[in-house]
């Protein structure tokens, strides 16, 4: 019968590890950790790569149709791309109105286009004209 121990870590089996060598410990330690870690059966990571492209492939369609209903119902998803073109909106707004930080979108634009230096006036300029819109915002909101 192995003795056990309280510790920080839970019940430790003392006799057995002290009988162990080093290499040993190490390597009994490796697959505890990696039996904690492992994967639960019959998900993705055990998949073929042709069944795990086949899940992925489901999952974004699946994905992609919520943000199409989403988008038809009036709710965006917060998805990445659609905090971008919030985002950009709304720095094209401050920039049509020549708002409080349209300074610091003029710079960000002209250290992004560095070698193109009329590229923040230009985009000012679209922006007031109408020629650049905002994407997400209706325009009855403006």
């Amino acid at each position: 019968m192995l003795a056990r121990t309280e510790s920080e870590f839970g019940h430790v089996k003392t006799e057995e590890i002290a009988a162990m060598t080093p290499d040993e410990a190490l390597l009994e330690l490796y697959r505890r950790l990696a039996d904690r870690n492992a994967p639960a059966p019959g998900s993705f990571t055990s998949l073929q790569p042709a069944e795990r492209r086949a899940y992925f492939s489901a999952a974004k369609r699946q994905s992609r149709s919520r943000e199409r209903a989403a988008k038809a119902a009036g709710a965006l998803q917060p998805t990445t791309a659609n905090i971008r073109e919030a985002l950009a909106d709304a720095a094209l707004m401050i920039l049509a109105v020549d708002a409080p930080g349209a300074d610091l979108v003029r710079e960000v634009l002209s250290n992004v286009f560095s070698k193109r230096p009329g590229v923040p006036v230009t985009v000012q300029m679209k922006a007031r004209s109408g020629k650049l819109r905002p994407k997400l915002v209706a325009r009855e909101r403006l």
